[in-house]
């Protein structure tokens, strides 16, 4: 009997083991498919690196053919961007043979030959060397006329009263302008001007006369660029490199070459960049004639002084916008093609005398592009920026171009995961290594990052592997963001003026007050609360929708809904835009201010109602002196606005928790002893599956217990192995009426991992 009850009991144990087995493996079936097992463990190449290929030298058929198969089978890379070079200083050769040359065609033949061979894909680089629009200096040679152009201001002082009679400068003159140096009194010159002199009786008082001429531009990099605010220009462009390399071969398009890159479009070392039909655009957007304020791109001209700024530089963003990057993406949607590229300082603190507005400059790009490049973790708090803008135009993939400019010894094995691994968790979701070079021996931008680099080419197989699982997760889908954060574009606008003694350097001009790249680096490596980028005008869209306690983006996939909005220190806003963040305020929504409140209109004649809507939602008089002490402030609807005048991370921390519980929360929240490395996240919701990806670039091991909002069974996916296993030790717990799923995440040094839910 004793035995018979033995056998049973061990046989019902048996039993229940099986079907506990049985059980877990058609729970992880159901929770993960058989292809996406597959597909993590061996990614689809489209989502592995495709570095850049530098042609320093003279390409052969044999050559190509060589490197091309070590760049996929010793890299692990699943294409490469062929980047021909112009000739250098010191010895250092360019792209043979010449590019967009008979020769040249040939051998750019043999690279597409062998990438059908070895099954991989060409990324379609436009131009010879950067920037691109030089058509190889074809540009210069053949339509001089549609070079860049600049503006300058010609100037002189007089005295009156005085008769002035002198012949206007060189140049097309778009203004001239008289200008009292006390009393700020402008008078337009142009009904004195007659046949290229300039004829006026002076009154009394000192005068600035100023000629504002538009001229070309004396400074290039390796050959005359394009115009890049004029279509007739851009598109003589075109049909000196697209339309050639379609013509030749437009049979690989939508298959070997599914992808166009464009490089640094945009103002670097040219910051006063114009064009001719400047004032008629200006006069378009805002409704007045600019010929009067032209002073204030250099000079304070009175109380109007912010508002016109704004005015001319949203002008120029919109001429840029509408430009080069429009009619290249135009271009490529015609042809079956994606197009990918960037202008300089995407991420710096101001676009201004960079690439205008880097939301508008994106209005038309396929896959809008960071470039992290310079230095690691340079640039990191404006990275947001980039995928904030794929954000609003619903765009799937967000690619960076990556390692370019790092020195040499500071480039380790280590250092291509610390990078990527950061930019994932802002946003990125397809990479463009910066790279590859023909002749290994003489790299004119470090660093090398090729099978030929003996420091790191052992480590690119797995690299490879690494990034193409990443992306595969993260491309696509709805990134959860809860925390709306205004771009402030007025305000950056309204401060820039053409040479400033006091500007450092390009792309770093920015008022005291301007601090949303602080708070940018606050959010995401201290508090950890993701968010998202807001561009004030857009926000005037029917695409943020106003509901009670939040404002939704309405997008067919990547949709986000913000429980709380900040506004970071400026004094200019839009008057349209405060008005609705208002709205929202009424509504019960959460607003938060970060610094300096505005108190002044980008438009001419409202600052007054800009004031009176800050004491309604703040009940803070803007103007009056900044204090030590975090203001709250309520209405009926529950709607709460929170003035912190000096944000740090416990108290911008504390304000976003009075009305949102986190996505995502870590107890305790990690604290690197260094700044070297971070611990980071993003969250995205894909084919219904919940994927939050974990990245520690620190050199510290990281032990914390996460919080999820919801109810999930979860998987841990390792981007490193391919490994897909059931997350151990998972607790479900309900909180003021929401359901948490809590679990313990363990980050060696320089890793990462995937949270997947079923």
């Amino acid at each position: 009997m004793e035995n018979r009850i033995r056998k049973h009991t061990i046989g019902w144990l048996w039993a229940l083991c099986f079907a506990l087995l049985l059980s877990s493996c058609v729970n992880e079936k159901q929770g993960v498919s058989k292809n996406l097992i597959e597909d993590f463990k061996h990614p689809p190449n489209k989502y592995k690196p495709m570095p850049f290929w530098h042609i320093n030298g003279e390409l052969t058929t044999e050559g190509i053919h060589q490197q091309m198969k070590d760049a996929k089978e010793l890299g692990g890379f699943s294409g490469i961007s062929v980047l021909p070079l112009a000739p250098k200083k010191n010895d250092r050769p360019g792209t043979t043979p010449e590019f967009l040359s008979a020769e040249y065609l040939n051998r750019f033949q043999d690279v597409l030959d062998t990438a059908e061979e070895l099954d991989m894909e060409v990324i379609l680089y436009d131009d010879n060397d950067f920037p691109s629009g030089m058509a190889g200096g074809k540009l210069g040679e053949l339509f001089p006329e549609h070079t860049m152009k600049r503006l300058d201001k010609v100037e002189k002082t007089i005295t009156g009263p005085a008769n002035l009679s002198e012949r206007v400068p060189a140049g097309q003159l778009l203004s001239a302008v008289a200008m009292n140096a006390e009393t700020l009194e402008r008078i337009e010159l142009s009904l004195f001007i007659d046949k290229g002199v300039t004829k006026w009786k002076v009154p009394e008082g000192n005068w600035k006369i100023m000629y504002f001429l538009m001229v070309k531009d004396s400074y290039h990099k390796a050959y005359p660029v394009v115009d890049y605010l004029d279509t007739v220009a851009v598109r003589k462009m075109m049909e000196l490199t697209y339309d050639v390399h379609k013509e030749n071969f437009g049979s690989y398009f939508g298959n070997t070459i599914k992808t166009t890159f464009f490089d640094d479009v945009g103002f670097w070392k040219h910051p006063r960049t114009w064009t001719g039909k400047f004032n008629e655009k200006f006069k378009e957007l805002h409704g007045y004639d600019p010929k009067p304020w032209y002073p204030a791109l250099w000079y304070n001209i009175g109380p109007e002084t912010e508002s016109v700024r704004h005015a001319f530089f949203n002008t120029r963003a919109e001429l840029l916008a509408e430009g080069f990057p429009k009619l290249i993406g135009e271009w490529a949607k015609a042809n079956g093609l994606k197009d990918t590229g960037h202008p300089p300082g995407n991420y710096d603190p101001t676009p201004i005398d960079m690439n205008g507005d880097i939301f508008k400059f994106f209005r038309h790009t396929a896959m809008p592009l960071t470039d992290a490049i310079i230095g690691y973790q340079f640039g990191q708090n404006g990275h947001k920026l980039i995928s904030s803008a794929a954000d609003y135009y619903d765009r799937p993939v967000v690619s960076t171009e990556i390692y370019g400019a790092y020195k040499e010894k500071t480039f380790d094995s280590l250092m291509l995961y610390r990078s990527v691994m950061d930019i994932f968790s802002r946003g990125v979701n397809f990479v463009v290594p910066h790279g590859l070079w023909y002749n290994p021996e003489q790299v004119y931008i470090s660093p090398l990052v090729s099978p030929y680099s003996e420091k790191i080419a052992p480590a690119l197989p797995a690299y490879s592997e690494f990034v193409g699982r990443s992306c595969m997760l993260l491309q696509g889908g709805k990134r959860v963001s809860e925390v709306g954060v205004f771009y402030p574009f007025e305000e950056l606008a309204g401060w820039y003026r053409f040479e400033d003694p006091d500007n450092p350097r390009q792309g770093f001009f920015v008022s005291p007050e301007t601090n949303y790249q602080e708070i940018s680096g606050l959010l995401t490596n201290d508090i950890r609360q993701d968010f998202t980028f807001i561009h004030p005008e857009y926000f005037l869209d029917d695409k943020y929708e106003i509901d009670q306690g939040s404002v939704r983006l309405n997008n067919l996939e990547n949709a986000q809904n913000y429980k709380a909005l900040i506004l970071t220190g400026c004094k200019v806003i839009s008057l349209k835009t405060l008005q609705k963040i208002k709205e929202y305020y009424d509504k019960g929504g959460l607003v938060i201010s970060t610094g300096q409140l505005p108190f002044k209109s980008s438009k001419m004649g409202q600052d007054e109602k800009v004031q009176t809507l800050v004491k309604e939602i703040f009940g803070i008089d803007p103007k009056a002196p900044l204090t030590s002490k975090t203001k709250h402030n309520d209405n009926p609807s529950k709607g709460k606005a929170i003035h912190i005048p000096h944000p740090n991370e416990q108290n911008v921390s504390d304000a976003i928790n009075t009305s949102l519980a986190p996505d995502v929360q870590f107890s305790p929240n990690p604290i690197l002893a260094t700044d070297f490395g971070k611990f980071n996240y993003i969250h995205k919701i894909k084919d219904g599956r919940q994927i939050y990806f974990f990245s520690n670039s620190s050199d510290e091991p990281i032990t914390t217990e996460v919080s999820l909002k919801g109810n999930f069974e979860l998987y841990e996916t390792n981007p490193h192995t391919g490994n897909i296993s059931i997350l151990k030790d998972t607790e479900h717990l309900e909180k003021e009426n929401k359901q948490y799923t809590k679990a313990n995440l363990k980050l060696a040094p320089v890793s990462a991992t995937f949270w997947i839910s079923n």
